[in-house]
């Protein structure tokens, strides 16, 4: 039987907007890691080898593992190994027990664990081996964060299933491919309340975290700073405007969660700090016009999937900081919320693309928050423009007259257009000093 477009939709959105405690990169070495100790009779740990892809590497050196305080992939695979529960998926190391900290940092810190980039051209690529005198276990991760397609024990292959091709898109990212914007606005708009209802959990999930980065201090306290401007004479805090209580909201939620906070995050494409940017806006914009709980549904029904299906361009790890392309699924959803029609949106996204298309991810950390705030801000400043009428000309840049056709530039530019930026940016990140 042929898939309806809403079968796609809804799929789309319940495979890719998932809850994630921690950075996903540093999460998925955590997962191999305790699905690997899960398989060892004698939980002893004389080595670990942990192999991933350029990527992974980028985005873990120097993002917070929830719970222990600390940053990179020996903490997150020692998290993984001491406290994991190989079952959570992107929550593995969500409940970590304070009385473990230490335990996980000693092994971190006792030599036994080796990190190294593979070899491979996959955008996404995990492998941990855990040994001892008596066994090894071997956990392969491939095309997604929590894919195992391979696991060995002993040199017996236990399981093993097709890895993905390197840049493999899924068979769901292939389908909303063929699809238009316009498609998913009219989804979010008509589909049965009942059959988006648990989008509502995003904004649950994404503003507790923004209330956490505001009321305490986690990386740079972007968002905490912003409501102490007032402070140092440079503003008025968050509640001055609507313009910078979204970007107050969204930089503290991006705070707490590349802090360290143990709160989970929706995430968007397997993104934490992309389900930030494609959720807080959008809540805080509900909020200030008074909407009504199914309009702030189907706010975030439409902002999430149109997120998702620009990021269906893009490669699912790679230098495009896709926070820019979520920020634009909330644009559409902002305008919405204001009454306005779907011409307006798809002009708020062109407007986008005009803007800070392009921007460059050089990897997880507190400095992401910086990211999320520049995306908010121009997702605001575009919605602006279009809500008065004003649209970039297609005689400029990256925008053209068609939003979808804008959109697909934007894929190319993240893949062809930038496929010679992670080496120059990890090179650099290695090699500092």
């Amino acid at each position: 039987m042929m898939q309806t477009n809403e079968d796609l939709f809804i799929q789309a959105l319940r495979e890719n907007v998932l809850p994630a405690t921690g950075c996903t990169e540093p999460v998925a070495v955590a997962y191999a890691a305790a699905n690997a100790i899960k398989l060892m009779d004698d939980k002893t740990v004389g080595h670990v080898r942990v192999s991933v892809s350029p990527n992974i590497l980028k985005n873990a050196l120097a993002v917070i593992v929830p719970g222990t305080g600390a940053p990179g992939l020996k903490i997150a695979s020692a998290a993984g190994i001491i406290s994991g529960q190989p079952d959570a998926g992107l929550k593995v190391i969500a409940d970590i027990d304070p009385e473990d900290v230490g335990k996980i940092k000693a092994l971190a810190d006792s030599g036994k664990i080796d990190v190294n980039a593979a070899h491979v051209d996959d955008d996404l690529y995990v492998e941990v081996e855990i040994a001892n005198d008596s066994e090894d276990v071997t956990v392969y991760i491939a095309g997604d964060h929590t894919n195992i397609y391979k696991i060995a024990r002993n040199g017996q292959v236990l399981k093993e299933e097709e890895r993905p091709a390197a840049h493999a898109v899924s068979s769901v990212r292939q389908a909303l491919q063929s699809h238009k914007l316009r498609e998913m606005w009219d989804f979010a708009l008509n589909e049965p309340l009942e059959e988006i209802a648990f989008m509502d959990e995003a904004g649950k999930l994404n503003m507790a975290l923004a209330e956490e980065g505001l009321t305490h201090e986690y990386g740079l306290k972007l968002g905490m700073s912003m409501n102490k401007a007032r402070s140092v004479n440079f503003g008025s805090g968050v509640d001055a405007d609507i313009s910078t209580e979204i970007v107050a909201y969204a930089s503290a939620a991006s705070d707490a969660r590349m802090g360290g906070a143990t709160l989970p995050a929706m995430s968007n494409s397997g993104s934490g700090n992309q389900g930030i940017s494609a959720t807080v806006p959008v809540c805080v914009v509900a909020k200030y016009v008074g909407a009504s709980d199914e309009q702030r549904i189907r706010a975030l029904a439409m902002s999430h999937l149109i997120a998702i299906y620009i990021h269906s361009f893009l490669p699912i790890l790679g230098p495009f900081c896709a926070t820019d392309s979520a920020s634009m699924g909330a644009a559409a959803a902002v305008v919405y919320l204001m009454g306005e029609d779907y011409d307006t949106a798809a002009a708020a996204i062109n407007n986008m693309a005009g803007d800070a298309a392009g921007m460059v991810c050089d990897g997880a950390g507190c400095s992401c928050a910086m990211k999320v705030a520049t995306s908010a801000s121009s997702m605001y400043r575009s919605v602006n423009l279009a809500l008065q009428g004003v649209e970039i000309p297609s005689s400029n840049g990256m925008v053209c007259p068609d939003v979808d056709q804008t959109i697909r530039g934007i894929g190319r530019l993240g893949t062809e257009g930038m496929e010679s930026t992670d080496p120059v940016v990890i090179d650099v990140m290695m090699n500092k000093g």
